[in-house]
C-alpha cells in the first residue's frame, strides 16, 4: 500500500512526503509516528526562515549598515513593507554621512525618511543639527532692521525728519527659506518616485511626468543671499544629480514595459541609491 501525503509549508514551500509500507501490523503505528516527527520538523524548517526586512533590522541595531542596506534593496516594490525599507535605506545613508560630515547629502536622504518610522525623530534632531550648523556659519552684513532718515516737507518750508524702519530680509533668512523649500521638494520627489516604482507599467508616465515637474521646480529656485552658504548649493546640486538618477531609471522601467528592474535598468537604480 502507498500513500502519498502533499502539503504547504510558510514561505511557498511545497514538501512531498511519500510513505511506503506493507501491511502488516504495524502500519497503524508507523504513520503516525512518521507525521509526528517528520512534519514538524519541515514547518520549523519552513517558519525559521527570516524575510529581509526582518534581517535588516537586525543588522541595523548591530550597526552593520552595508549589510542592512542590501538586505532592505531585497524588498521589491509590490510588497507591504517596500515603503518603510525605502525609509530605512535612506536613515542608514543619512546616518553615515552625517558622522562623516557630509552634511548636505545627510540632509537629502534623512528628509526621506517617513514619519510614521521609528528613526523618524532622530532623523529630524540630525536635520535640525544641520540647519543650525548652516545658520550659525552665517554671519549677516546688515542687521534684521534698518534706519532710514527721510526729510518730510515741502520746498521753503521747515522740514521735519522722521525715521523710518525698513524690515529686510537678511542672509540667513533667505538661506533658511531656500533649505526648506528643497527640502520639501525632496519629500515630494521621493513619494511619487515611490509610487512610480510600485505602479503598473502602463501607470508609471504619470508619476514620471510629476517627477520631472518636481525636478524642474527645484532648479528653478531663486536664491539671492549675498553670501551664499556652500552647503545650501551642495545640496542642490546633490539633489538634482538624485532625481535625473530615479527619473532616467522609471523611464528606462517605462521603454522596458516592466513594473520592476530588469538587468538592463537596475544598475540605474544602483546609481541613484548611491549618488548621493
Amino acid at each position: 500500500m502507498e500513500g502519498y501525503v502533499v502539503f504547504s509549508i510558510l514561505n511557498g514551500f511545497k514538501i512531498k512526503i511519500e510513505i511506503t509500507m506493507k501491511l502488516t501490523s504495524m502500519k497503524n503505528f508507523i504513520a503516525p509516528v512518521i507525521f509526528a516527527v517528520l512534519i514538524p520538523a519541515f514547518m520549523a524548517a519552513g517558519c525559521a526562515k527570516t524575510g529581509h526586512y526582518e534581517r535588516g533590522m537586525e543588522l541595523l541595531k548591530d550597526k552593520q549598515y552595508p549589510e542592512a542596506i542590501t538586505e532592505f534593496q531585497k524588498i521589491d516594490a509590490g510588497e507591504r513593507q517596500f515603503r518603510l525599507a525605502q525609509s530605512k535605506i535612506a536613515y542608514i545613508q543619512g546616518l553615515q554621512a552625517f558622522n562623516d560630515s557630509l552634511f548636505s547629502a545627510a540632509e537629502v536622504q534623512l528628509v526621506r525618511v517617513t514619519n510614521d518610522d521609528e528613526f523618524y525623530h532622530e532623523s529630524q534632531l540630525m536635520i535640525d543639527k544641520i540647519n543650525q550648523r548652516r545658520l550659525s556659519s552665517l554671519i549677516p552684513e546688515t542687521d534684521t532692521l534698518i534706519v532710514r532718515e527721510e526729510e518730510i516737507g515741502s520746498k521753503g518750508e521747515e522740514k521735519a525728519q522722521d525715521k523710518v524702519k525698513v524690515e529686510i530680509e537678511t542672509d540667513i533668512d533667505i538661506t533658511k527659506k531656500f533649505s526648506a523649500q528643497q527640502r520639501s521638494l525632496i519629500e515630494n520627489f521621493q513619494s511619487a518616485y515611490t509610487s512610480g516604482y510600485s505602479a503598473a507599467s502602463d501607470s508609471k508616465k504619470k508619476y514620471l511626468d510629476d517627477m520631472r515637474s518636481i525636478a524642474e521646480r527645484l532648479n528653478a529656485l531663486s536664491y539671492n543671499a549675498k553670501e551664499k552658504d556652500p552647503e545650501a548649493l551642495e545640496l542642490r546640486k546633490r539633489s538634482t544629480a538624485w532625481m535625473n538618477k530615479r527619473i532616467e531609471f522609471i523611464q528606462k522601467l517605462i521603454s522596458d514595459r516592466s513594473e520592476k528592474e530588469t538587468n538592463t535598468s537596475r544598475s540605474l537604480k544602483e546609481e541613484g541609491d548611491t549618488v548621493l
